[in-house]
């Protein structure tokens, strides 16, 4: 029923809030609002918030309301509360016992609904209720997942016959139907709703709405700097227009990365014209050298021609010399034999045949001699194997003899040692060898990359990776996202021995689940591998309840995946750490484990306890660590381990080569040995031998002694001398011959077999081979042709071996440079492959991006960089430089705000702008001149070092301006926020405009002086935001405080009160019970909202109420309380 009232007609005011399941008000709650003030109390917890947060839902748009924000205020964090848990009625957080999760319980689990509904009543017969529906269906707990509806309905509309329609969804064609009277309307969107209420209840404008919202948590201001720049400065454009020139210098970023990128293109193409060179340099080298190869034999085959061509004409003129000379000396040799067979036979009939006999044993007892004489030198030689002290004598010889038996009978066992010795250090050399080979490709292996786990799961995962199109940060193994804290040293061998396991195990995003199940099903990986998906938000892990826990001894990395890793470790490896044996017995609610590695389980429920210790693997060293997000203590292990492996390998090798150096020592004595017991003393005994020859010499004189017989054997001497040396010049001369006529057969022969030297084409080859043959020769023989041959055939072999590799290295490197291209810019795959056969292809691409890529685009890079994104900051910079002025100019509303209400007494209250602006902020608009001065003259294409200091002066500040780092986006907010820029000083001025009074901050004033001051001027704000220029009383009237005065004394609050009650604002107020008394003269309806835990249906629950009071006659708080 509409009320005519002589309080304020004509402003709107709230008189009555509904509410149906909001927060813990289950059900349907109509709470009366008093026109001309209205005082919610009760205890801390009862529910006061909640019923202003309602209140909120309706007046404020959702991306701006801030739900019990006074609270957060004094907690400086966010409390929790969402749209969510009022519409859900969320009242208490609960533990899952097995997870350890913490997840709110609530009132409302299934389908539910949450209505609220304010009427307003201008007091002169106008009311007007804004209602409020959200919905949330069962299974849904998220905010985008709410359905609502608001309406606006002439009159006091009661909102409890909605509930029947809400039942199974949310209807609108049932609820318009409904309330189907005039001026009715309903709409899901927010901002129709807003537009509606605003024109019908006299709220200027949604800054309007947005500052009544703010003056809700407004209970601490306590200076005039707070209200107007956190209350009544809207957000600077600033920042709007630093958000549009960082998006925008994003398309520059690009053109100077791509002039970047098209230079990298270049440097990285660069090497392949010089390389290309080179190739075909060493192409030429070798086609050169394989064709003189080619050529070689046909120029040495008539080189060889010519020279057995000159030969043979020599030869056939010496082979008739010697013919000559052969006949001569026969005639010469066959007279002297007839002459010495004449002189012999008068030699013989003298001796009767006595001295030729005795001549022919002498010359018989010479040859024993001699072999005698070798005889002893060869056993010399194989005794001196292992002695040189033994007698030249029968029975000397028979000790040596007796001492190369013993040396044959020790051969079998001395070798037998030895090849026992030289079999294990064999072995100890192929085991040092295969350990150093291990370990050099272990440290290779860990050497190209950061991680410790497994190379074979390592290169696995590069394939999978590969193959699937996830990089290999996505698919972290677990041990590469854990570190042991260095405090921890001590226990790292058990920490990765009980983690090693685990480390090893591939964590896959929850996304990539069927794309990696059907990469590693369809294959066989060769490898055990095990793998866990894992979502995107996991649950938080729970707290560890001990210091001593393991999961205290672990650092994590940050990963998108470290949140679980650390979850699942407290979850299933939460061992509590013991110092001793004797500790295990005291932990008995989870595993615990000692340093030496003996584990504990729980007692299991017959009574028994369990006890591990698994040492079947031998862990040493640190090269079998999985845990560790780098490797390099391990990779230093290895370094040390193949140290020491290449000593051993070397120390076991040299023990080898010494041990078959004795072998074959051995091996030569016993063969030595077996030459002297083959030998007898007869066979070396030359003194025996040599007495004979001087008996036959002494028997051969006496007989030749007499002087006949001596001038017959003078004279059969002197024939047999000239017959002796005519057939020594005959032998000669023959053999000449047969030299002379075997050479010129060979010779002619081989001229033979060459027949007809063909010609060679290419007469500069066959040239070019013909002074390499030559090379360092004035002439060549026949022999020097074939030397000089195999040299020749030897340098051009090594020409074209080192042109080859010459040719393999270029075309290597021309391969990794396609190859590096293609992986950085894979766009360019089709026209390209990494293979030395496009390095043409690649050539043309280098001067493609030379003569027009580059080009292009370093004129667009100029063309941005003159553009738009200097523009924006230049405007930017002029809103910075002018922020004060356009201040000062809205200011000045306000003050003719202020001067429609006296301050104190006869005097009002001005509010005058000073700069405040810090060396930050100066440095940051100093910095933004420099980069945007002269920013209308455009810089030319020629003029690279100039564009590129603009652009790097640019991109300083707008990469900090876009940045998402702590530390940047506080120093976004200092530099753009111009509200930040000024201060505010109040002036109290007598009527005739000179200032009795100046309030630069509030610390010289009183408390209640400062709240005076502060909240005089937010009055003043409010009327300036809502009324009409010309109203002194706004036309929307009712004014929300949370907590208000909770912290403030009674005269204090009275002087705000007054406040806002000589601008004509209802207050609605949510405050304790201990400010009753004090405001009871500004209010004329009072509730007290208690809160209860009942048990109902065998299960607490919640519920909020309240009661009406008369708050001038209430006096004891205590039984209000909850």
């Amino acid at each position: 029923m509409t009320k005519h009232t002589d309080l304020y007609p004509g402003q709107f005011r709230i008189s009555r809030i509904q509410l149906i399941n909001w927060g813990t008000f289950h059900g349907y709650f109509s709470i009366p609002v008093a026109r001309k003030g209205f005082l919610i109390t009760g205890g801390s917890g009862s529910g006061k918030s909640t019923l202003l947060d309602a209140m909120s839902a309706v007046l404020v748009p959702q991306n701006y309301v801030k739900f019990n924000a006074a609270s957060q205020q004094d907690l400086g964090r966010h409390n929790g509360r969402n749209l969510v848990s009022y519409v859900r009625g969320a009242w208490r957080q609960q533990e899952n016992t097995q997870t350890g999760e913490i997840t709110p319980e609530y009132l409302r689990e299934g389908a539910t609904n949450s209505v609220v509904a304010l009427t307003y009543d201008n007091g002169q017969g106008k009311q007007h209720t804004l209602i409020a529906i959200f919905r949330l269906n069962g299974g849904e707990n998220s905010v985008g997942q709410i359905k609502k509806l608001y309406g606006l309905v002439p009159g006091d509309e009661d909102i409890d016959k909605l509930s029947p329609l809400l039942t199974r969804s949310l209807d609108s064609r049932k609820i318009r139907a409904l309330y189907k009277g005039p001026g009715a309307s309903f709409t899901p969107t927010y901002a129709t709703f807003a537009d509606r209420f605003r024109k019908r209840l006299g709220i200027k404008n949604v800054e309007g709405q947005l500052l009544l919202h703010r003056t809700q948590s407004a209970k601490s201001l306590s200076s005039l700097d707070q209200l107007f720049r956190d209350y009544m400065l809207d957000v600077p454009d600033t920042f709007t227009k630093a958000d549009e020139a960082v998006e925008q210098f994003e398309d520059l970023r690009q053109a100077y990365l791509r002039v970047e990128d098209v230079k990298a293109q270049i440097d990285t193409l660069g090497p392949l014209p010089q390389l290309h060179s080179q190739r075909s340099s060493a192409e030429a080298d070798k086609e050169k050298a394989e064709a003189m190869s080619e050529a070689l034999p046909a120029v040495r085959a008539r080189l060889v021609a010519e020279e057995l061509d000159f030969r043979i004409r020599a030869l056939t003129a010496q082979l008739s010399e010697a013919q000559s000379q052969s006949e001569t000396l026969n005639a010469e040799v066959a007279h002297l034999d007839d002459a010495e067979r004449l002189a012999a036979v008068a030699v013989t009939q003298l001796s009767a045949g006595e001295l030729d006999a005795l001549s022919a044993k002498m010359e018989t007892a010479d040859k024993e001699i001699e072999h005698r004489t070798k005889e002893f030198q060869r056993l010399a030689a194989a005794a001196g194997a292992w002695t040189d002290d033994y007698e030249f004598s029968p029975h000397g010889f028979a000790e040596l003899q007796a001492t190369a038996k013993l040396r044959i009978a020790d051969f079998e066992v001395d070798f037998a040692d030895l090849i026992n010795e030289q079999q294990e250090a064999g072995v100890a050399a192929r085991d040092a060898a295969t350990a150093c080979a291990a370990l050099d490709s272990e440290l290779r292996s860990f050497s190209s990359r950061r991680t410790n786990i497994d190379k074979a799961l390592v290169e696995l995962r590069a394939r999978l990776a590969r193959d699937t199109g996830y990089a290999v940060s996505e698919l972290p193994f677990a041990g590469e996202l854990i570190d042991i804290s260095p405090q921890q040293a001590e226990w790292e061998p058990v920490i990765q021995k009980l983690l090693h396991g685990f480390a090893a195990t591939l964590l896959v995003p929850e996304a990539a689940r069927d794309t990696i199940n059907q990469w590693v099903n369809s294959r066989n990986v060769g490898i055990r591998l095990e793998y866990r998906t894992i979502p995107e938000f996991a649950s938080p892990p729970a707290s560890a309840r001990s210091p001593r826990q393991l999961i205290h001894k672990l650092e994590f990395q940050d990963h998108a995946m470290a949140h679980w890793v650390r979850q699942h470790i407290s979850r299933r490896f939460n061992y509590e750490c013991v110092d001793s044996v004797s500790e295990l017995d005291h932990v008995t609610t989870t595993p615990a484990v000692t340093r030496d590695g003996l584990e504990s389980r729980p007692k299991d429920k017959d009574g028994s306890t369990r006890f591990i210790k698994d040492d079947r693997k031998r862990f040493s060293g640190t090269t079998w660590y999985r845990v560790g997000s780098t490797n390099t203590a391990k990779i230093e292990l290895l370094r040390t381990q193949l140290t020491e492996a290449k000593a051993t390998a070397r120390a076991t090798a040299k023990q080898v080569q010494n041990l078959n150096r004795k072998m074959d020592v051995l091996r030569s004595q016993r063969d030595k040995a077996q030459q002297v017991l083959e030998t007898s003393f007869q066979d070396i005994d030359t003194a025996s031998a040599e007495a004979r020859r001087q008996d036959l010499q002494e028997q051969y004189d006496s007989l030749a002694s007499s002087p006949e017989a001596q001038a017959l054997a003078a004279a059969h001497e002197q024939v047999k001398a000239k017959l002796k040396a005519a057939r020594a010049r005959l032998n000669a001369a023959q053999k000449d011959l047969g030299n002379v006529e075997g050479e010129l057969e060979r010779l002619t022969e081989r001229r033979r077999s060459i027949g007809t030297v063909p010609d060679i084409e290419d007469q500069d080859i066959a040239k070019a081979v013909e002074d390499a043959l030559h090379k360092g020769k004035r002439k060549l023989t026949i022999d020097d042709i074939d030397a000089r041959r195999d040299e020749v055939q030897a340098s051009l072999q090594n020409t074209a071996s080192t042109a080859t590799r010459r040719i393999e290295d270029a075309n290597a490197k021309i391969v990794s440079v396609l190859h590096t291209y293609l992986a950085q810019w894979p766009a360019e795959a089709a026209d390209l492959e990494p293979q030395a056969s496009f390095a043409g292809e690649g050539i043309e691409k280098l001067k493609f991006l030379r003569a027009d890529r580059l080009a292009d685009f370093r004129a667009r890079f100029l063309e941005l960089l003159n553009g738009s994104t200097v523009r924006n900051l230049s405007h930017l910079t002029t809103d910075l430089r002018r922020a004060r002025s356009d201040i000062e100019r809205r200011m000045e509303f306000i003050n003719k705000s202020l001067e429609r209400s006296p301050f104190n007494g006869e005097r009002t209250l001005r509010i005058d702008v000073k700069d405040a602006r810090g060396q930050v902020v100066q440095d940051f608009q100093r910095d933004l001149d420099a980069a945007t001065s002269h920013s209308l003259g455009e810089i030319g294409s020629d003029d690279t070092e100039a564009a590129l200091a603009r652009y790097h002066a640019l991109d300083k500040i707008l990469s900090r301006l876009g940045s998402s780092q702590p530390e940047d986006l506080r120093w976004r907010n200092v530099v753009l926020d111009t509200r930040r820029h000024v201060s505010f000083i109040g002036r109290e001025l007598y009527p005739d405009g000179t200032t009795a009074n100046t309030y630069q901050d509030s610390a010289s004033l009183s408390g209640g002086q400062a709240q005076k001051l502060v909240f005089f001027c937010l009055a003043a704000a409010l009327r300036f935001r809502l009324a009409e220029p010309d109203q002194d009383v706004p036309t929307y009237g009712s004014i929300i405080l949370d907590e208000a005065f909770d912290r403030a004394d009674p005269t204090f609050t009275r002087t705000a009160m007054s406040v806002f009650t000589s601008f004509g604002f209802h207050m609605i107020l949510a405050t304790p019970f201990k400010l009753i008394q004090t405001l009871s003269p500004y209010v004329d309806g009072t509730i007290v909202v208690k809160y209860d835990e009942p048990t109902i249906n065998g299960r607490p629950r919640a519920r909020t109420g309240y009661s009406l009071i008369d708050a001038s006659t209430y006096q004891d708080p205590d039984h209000a309380q909850p």
